[in-house]
């Protein structure tokens, strides 16, 4: 009897957890979200000071990467 209540309780711990995890999974991707809008104001906004190499050019403010192959 005391194996069946410890397998029950496991099993609704890990069905918490599961719950948990989605919910915080929910968040992070409702916050990355945002963070991608706020950096693509900012490179929109942004003076680009561009560093070449032969396939790319990357800005040495905000990051952004453009390929030079077209």
């Amino acid at each position: 009897m005391e194996k069946s209540i410890n397998d029950s309780d496991e099993r609704e711990n890990s069905m918490n957890r599961v719950i948990q995890i989605k919910v915080e999974m929910k968040q992070l991707e409702t916050q990355l979200e945002q963070l991608k809008r706020e950096l693509n104001i900012f490179r929109e906004n942004c003076n680009h000071e561009f560093v070449k190499n032969d396939y790319s050019q990357q800005c040495a403010k905000c990051h952004l990467i453009e390929s030079l192959q077209w």
